[in-house]
């Protein structure tokens, strides 16, 4: 008998083992790689209704075209199997008629027009007016522009280079604000420098020290944490840095803990096919993109030694009617669907003590007027066993359990418009919520016209309270709109990340600096002053 027990403990164990492997096993092939991509793409023909990839193209990404298919279209052109003039003409279109505000969003354009074959006066136009306008984005991505043949009066390719390297940081890496390198902004001009590599000793010697920072960074699980999170769309960044070099993810730099890049990434696909922006959390577009993109970058680097960035001499396709290129507004504005996103699901936030709870003497009776009913028809139909008695009361017992451990709020209850009092205060903190960086740009109805959401107000705080605790309390007592992923901020007061741009979304700061904590983990001390801000270009707009 214990040699059984033995044998069955044995086989569980190596059953699970088999199954946690499996869950985790290395992605360091395009074999491994290319199923990941195909769920991507299933993903996305569910999602956009299209029966194909050029279906695909030909609907959605065309009808998006500006707003937020270019990435897309430049993992699908890159491939060389479908036709992306449609999709081309379209975005010609947009340029010309709408005022893009962003520089960086108009070079987005531009790279997406290089990749869909379309050069010529209108990407040199563009790169002519962005170019070095929005900090070191705008010369990443000026880079890529003058990489792939377009011209502009202000910069050389060995100028813009120049500029870059002399914008590294101490620690070897790029950030768009602060003295120490931020992994994304790194991966990205690491990108941008990729062709230089094997030609210009300054370059190399660059882009070494910024591996070797990118090998430091990595976590242990094959990630990369960035302004305290951890997210697939840093590794992402690096994984395309590393395939513009040509670096393979089994580079022993690159592995931590038996996890490679590719890992790190993978761990936050969802069964849909799709990826979270957090790990365990919902679908989210950008990460999705993201994980296609870098992915893509990785077999196209495999299988035939290209860049993802590296487009074919771009021919000169129809000249839209009217190309001066436009000073812009692109901002994507919030989607009215967007807007009735509920909230309260989503926090992660301890019901506050004066909740409601009139609720369970109801669902107690409910709950005992059910079992008795279930006893009544066991009896009817003669299945009068005891235990079948006994399982009813037990299911009885664990609703009310459930019910008397749980608090179930409306949204009137949760926004109460009252504060919850504190037993232990330990001092004051002030806190605003702005958004002036987005003031005018679109149509937006939830953009006050002032920019302030909350004014300069105070909170007693006690030991242990962090900025998330103050936050989610605002928006309790002050009805304030709150779309948190854990403890990751994705929204407040109905504006969201990426609702201006790929670099837009919501930052705090304390007593003036930025931490580089999440929110959650930024304990308060009596006097602190806390900024919540909308920013579109990654807090160097504030």
């Amino acid at each position: 008998m214990k040699k059984r027990i033995i044998s069955f403990i044995t086989a569980i164990v190596t059953a699970a083992f088999a199954l946690s492997f499996a869950a985790f096993a290395d992605f360091n092939s395009p074999a491994d790689v290319q199923p990941v991509i195909d769920e991507i793409i299933a993903f996305e023909l569910k999602k956009n209704g299209a029966s194909d990839v050029q279906d695909w193209i030909n609907g959605n990404l065309t009808r998006n075209a500006g707003k937020s298919s270019e990435w897309y279209a430049v993992i699908l052109s890159g491939s060389g199997k479908y036709d992306m003039s449609g999709y081309a003409d379209a975005l010609e279109k947009y340029i010309a008629e709408n005022k893009i505000s962003s520089s960086t969003s108009r070079m987005k354009c531009a790279i997406a027009l290089l990749a869909s074959g379309r050069g010529g006066k209108l990407t040199d136009e563009i790169a002519e007016n962005s170019v070095g306008e929005q900090g070191i984005m705008s010369f990443i991505y000026g880079l890529h522009l003058l990489n792939n043949g377009c011209s502009c009066s202000r910069y050389t390719t060995g100028t813009l280079t120049d500029k870059l390297l002399s914008m590294q940081f101490d620690d070897g890496g790029w950030a768009i604000m602060g003295q120490y390198g931020d992994i994304d902004v790194t991966a990205m001009t690491v990108q941008a420098l990729a062709p230089q590599y094997e030609n210009s000793e300054p370059v190399r010697s660059a882009v070494d020290r910024a591996l070797a920072f990118m090998s430091g960074k990595q976590q242990d699980d094959g990630g990369y944490v960035s302004f305290g999170a951890a997210n697939p769309e840093s590794a992402a960044q690096v994984l395309i840095a590393l395939s513009s070099l040509g670096i393979d993810v089994t580079d022993p730099r690159f592995i931590k803990n038996g996890s490679s890049i590719i890992d790190g990434i993978v761990k936050y696909k969802l069964a849909d096919g799709s990826f979270s922006h957090t790990y365990g959390g919902d679908s989210n577009d950008t990460a999705t993109v993201q994980a296609y993109l870098s992915l893509s970058s990785y077999i196209l680097m495999k299988e035939t030694g290209a860049r993802i960035y590296e487009f074919p001499a771009a021919s000169s396709g129809p000249e839209p009617e009217s190309v001066d290129t436009p000073e812009i507004t692109t901002a994507a504005e919030t989607a009215p669907a967007a807007a009735e996103t509920v909230q309260t699901a989503k926090e992660t936030v301890s019901p506050a003590p004066e909740a409601k709870n009139d609720y369970k003497p109801a669902a107690y009776c409910i709950i005992a007027g059910i079992a008795v009913t279930g006893c009544i028809i066991l009896f009817v139909l003669k299945k009068r066993r005891l235990s079948n008695f006994i399982a009813v009361v037990i299911a009885a017992g664990a609703a009310a359990a459930f019910i008397f451990f749980t608090e179930f709020r409306s949204s009137d209850d949760y926004y109460s418009g009252s504060g919850h009092v504190k037993e232990n205060v330990i001092g004051k903190v002030t806190m605003t919520i702005r958004c002036d960086a987005v003031v005018g740009k679109g149509s937006s109805p939830y953009v006050p016209a002032d920019g302030i959401i909350l004014d300069t107000t105070e909170f007693d705080i006690e030991s242990g309270e962090t900025v998330y605790d103050i936050l989610t309390e605002a928006a309790r007592t002050y009805n304030i709109q709150l779309q948190a992923n854990g403890d990751y901020i994705a929204g407040i007061a109905y504006l969201y990340e990426y609702d201006y741009g790929d670099l837009s979304g919501w930052i705090y700061h304390v007593n003036g600096d930025t931490p580089f904590v999440m929110c959650s983990d930024y304990k308060l001390s009596d006097g602190d002053v806390i900024e919540w801000l909308y920013t579109c270009e990654l807090g160097n707009d504030l």
